[in-house]
């Protein structure tokens, strides 16, 4: 079994990264993302596909700073099918992520999972700010090039040769998702299903990425619900490797920055009561990039 990829350190021009873990995250340092320029940017980029999530504390950004940032990425910004968002605060883009203890308040954030994987275009990457996260709701991700370098030869070999159905109906029947405003109607009537590869080359990188998670997967394309289940166990065991993690603990005005190709995340919980958990997201995505299939050298 071959070991994690090992993060070399990174020299930016505009602002300086510490690694968080030897395989993934970095805090980003003497710069605030407010002032975010083309060549900034640039910077941002390189460093997001190196270090796969990155951190920023007391940014404090406005939802105009979010989008920007997003922008850097994607030449889309998502417009969520299902989740509430400012969009009567004029920013129909910005999600909200918030959890009260609930019975009727589900979330699908406690699960290993790429985000609107059930799309074409899934999101490239993702902003998150924290306005108000009790003690112990943090965040987790984890590198899914590291958990692909993993798996024995054998595994590998299995992966890259499987392709998986995707289905955002799906993923409210397996986990529970949604409150009483919504319906498997509603949820069916978005369409939102499709068969993206085990194992993806990272756009930008080149790199391969498990490309599975526990969230929007249905089953293995092709084979039994069985056999699905029995392979898909495998891939979802991954994530959960501590090595292969970053957790971060959340104050307000906090950022995270991930490519949403090469980690998946997983929200904790957490026993908060009936404490508010309040997060904005915004993402983006492209018309442009869509999760290809990794091919070893040689390979056709």
């Amino acid at each position: 079994m071959e070991e994690s990829i090992i993060l070399q350190e990174r020299q930016f021009r505009h602002f300086r990264v510490t690694p968080r873990t030897p395989v993934i995250g970095g805090w980003i340092e003497d710069f605030h993302l407010g002032d975010l320029n083309d060549e900034a940017a640039a910077d941002l980029r390189e460093a997001l596909w190196h270090y796969g999530v990155l951190f920023a504390r007391k940014q404090h950004l406005s939802f105009d700073a979010m989008k920007a940032v997003a922008w850097a990425f994607g030449d889309q910004l998502e417009t969520h099918s299902y989740a509430p968002t400012m969009a009567d605060r004029g920013h129909p883009e910005v999600v909200i992520i918030r959890k009260l203890q609930s019975e009727k308040a589900k979330t699908t954030t406690d699960i290993w999972h790429h985000d609107v994987t059930g799309r074409k275009h899934p999101n490239i990457m993702s902003i998150l700010q924290a306005d108000q996260v009790p003690f112990g709701a943090d965040t987790m991700w984890s590198s899914m090039t590291s958990a692909y370098a993993r798996l024995p030869d054998a595994l590998k070999q299995l992966f890259l040769n499987i392709e998986i159905d995707h289905d955002t109906l799906y993923l409210m029947l397996r986990h529970d998702f949604g409150d009483a405003s919504m319906s498997p109607d509603k949820i069916a009537a978005l369409g939102e299903a499709h068969t993206h590869p085990a194992v993806i080359a990272h756009h930008a990188t080149g790199k391969p990425c498990l490309f599975v998670g526990n969230g929007y997967v249905k089953r293995v394309h092709g084979y039994t619900a069985e056999l699905s289940e029995l392979i898909l166990k495998i891939a979802n065991e991954m994530p959960k490797i501590p090595e292969l993690q970053v957790r971060h603990q959340w104050e307000a005005g906090d950022v995270a920055i991930w490519d949403n190709f090469a980690t998946c995340h997983y929200g904790v919980s957490a026993d908060i009561g009936d404490q508010l958990r309040l997060l904005h997201r915004v993402a983006s995505w492209s018309d442009r990039v869509t999760p290809t299939a990794y091919r070893p050298d040689g390979d056709a």
